[in-house]
């Protein structure tokens, strides 16, 4: 009986990292375009404020590599709700949800009262997240369903 259900997950993995490169790519072009351009000028004075080094490329690429492992566990996540809400694009969205509860709104909140982020940087980057992590593990569901070969084209949504 276990030795069943590893094997048949071991069989999707492929899937599940397809539509989670795909889910960290959406995360890792959001996180860019509100890090690098909207936020940009409230993360220099923090910065300076804290007196913090600007980022190392090593640290550049670790927060890339970071962000592609957490699209790869939202679509895990994603494919272990599936059985409970039997609608797989409602399954990604709250994979969705549930990472932007757990790693943006709820370490958002822990840096802003530790004196981290300001207030402008937390309520920015969690209302963002808000629309981010949802469209990227609906855009990863897509591609996790489109690269099972038991799935029609027709059945993606």
């Amino acid at each position: 009986m276990f030795e069943r259900v590893r094997l048949e997950a071991g069989m999707r993995m492929l899937p599940v990292l397809t539509g989670g490169l795909c889910a960290g790519l959406v995360v890792v072009a959001g996180e860019a375009l509100l890090n690098l351009l909207v936020l940009a000028s409230e993360w220099k004075a923090q910065a300076t404020r804290l007196s913090l080094p600007a980022p190392t490329p090593f640290a550049a690429v670790q927060a890339v590599l970071k962000l592609l492992l957490l699209g790869a566990i939202t679509m895990g996540l994603g494919k272990l709700l599936l059985p409970a809400v039997k609608h797989p694009a409602l399954a990604d969205l709250s994979a969705g949800l549930l990472v932007w509860l757990l790693v943006w709104a709820w370490v958002q909140w822990g840096m802003l009262i530790a004196g981290y982020v300001t207030p402008r940087i937390a309520t920015t980057t969690v209302a963002w997240g808000l629309v981010e992590l949802p469209l990227a593990a609906l855009c990863g569901g897509l591609v996790l369903r489109w690269t099972q070969t038991q799935v029609a084209p027709g059945d993606l949504w």
